[in-house]
């Protein structure tokens, strides 16, 4: 039976990940995650009597923890991060602590270990900056403009000169806009989604950007399909399914939810955006013979009822 790491398995994607590997897999489970703003700890408290499951407190950059965790297991996929581009700007640090020493921690303790498991490195389509016609591929040249980016790119070139130098065993997954239960209400979907359900008046940034929409519980999908038939050293784009504008995903939620009076318009402009996000998923589609299976639509009104049934887990946390 294998035995798999997954950092940040407490997250949004991470906690997904591990309910699906619970359906798809027999391996054993450990979780390594810190309980930060952006986790709710009773997120997988229903595993608390898997005997396949094990969660584990810590930190990615402590060292010795993540050698005693690595040394037994045979693959690792490593979501934890830091991930909301607008905190990126106030608390540059956290992000370059957290996705790239994070990162690099884990390299090194691979470094030094004879049997080396499989590594999957959960990357973003915002490597690329903003993009303005086209789809990116995977060794297009990446153009990182904010903290977050930059910090999950720089992750990425460390995984490259690792798999080049030390022989580690690294695939790395670039994935776009996640949507789905249990999203901390700071992102955008949960944020209209719940403001919409407690009666919330709200505004948007002014602003058509585009970006990839992609049901939650597909990504882990292709990450289990990356883990399992991707090749060692290569990058794969995880294809959305649609590719939406921010008014464009407003109207949808807003006509849904028959909430249309809680929106006061679009006011200001986001810091920093980047207009166009795109990934070319050919890699996926015909190499890996992946794609993902849950409509836009069907996604939303999923998350949707969801977060209707489910108010423990958003009535009392802030969103900015």
């Amino acid at each position: 039976m294998k035995r798999i790491l997954v950092t940040g398995g407490s997250g949004f994607i991470g906690s997904h990940f591990v309910d699906y590997l619970i359906e798809k897999t027999d391996w054993q489970i450990i979780n390594l995650s810190l309980h930060t703003y952006a986790v709710n700890p009773k997120a997988l408290e229903h595993l608390g009597n898997t005997k396949r499951y094990k969660f584990v407190a810590g930190n990615v950059s402590d060292a010795i923890l993540m050698m005693n965790l690595i040394k037994d297991v045979d693959l690792i996929v490593h979501f934890a991060a830091e991930t909301h581009v607008d905190r990126s700007f106030i608390y540059p640090r956290d992000f370059l602590a957290s996705n790239l020493l994070g990162t690099f921690t884990i390299l090194e303790v691979l470094r030094h270990l004879k049997k080396k498991p499989k590594l999957v490195y959960m990357s973003t389509d915002e490597v690329f900056g903003d993009v303005l016609k086209g789809y990116c591929k995977e060794d297009d040249h990446i153009k990182p403009r904010n903290p977050y980016s930059a910090s999950k790119a720089s992750a990425e070139m460390y995984c490259n000169a690792y798999f080049h130098s030390f022989k580690i065993p690294v695939i790395i997954a670039r994935s776009m806009n996640n949507f789905g239960p249990r999203q901390h209400p700071e992102k955008l979907i949960a944020k209209m989604i719940t403001r919409c359900l407690n009666n919330t008046p709200f505004t948007l940034f002014k602003g058509g950007s585009v970006r990839g929409w992609i049901y939650v519980k597909d990504t882990c999908d292709a990450i289990l399909t990356i883990l399992e038939n991707g090749e060692l050293g290569e990058i794969y784009h995880i294809p959305p399914d649609a590719y939406l504008t921010v008014p464009e995903v407003a109207e949808v939620i807003l006509k849904l939810t028959n909430r249309q009076d809680l929106f006061q318009g679009y006011k200001g402009t986001r810091l920093k955006d980047d207009e166009r996000y795109a990934l070319d998923g050919t890699k996926m589609t015909y190499d890996l013979r992946w794609k993902p299976i849950t409509s836009f639509d069907d996604g939303i009104k999923q998350t949707i009822e969801w977060y209707r049934q489910n108010e423990w887990f958003w009535k009392h946390v802030e969103s900015p």
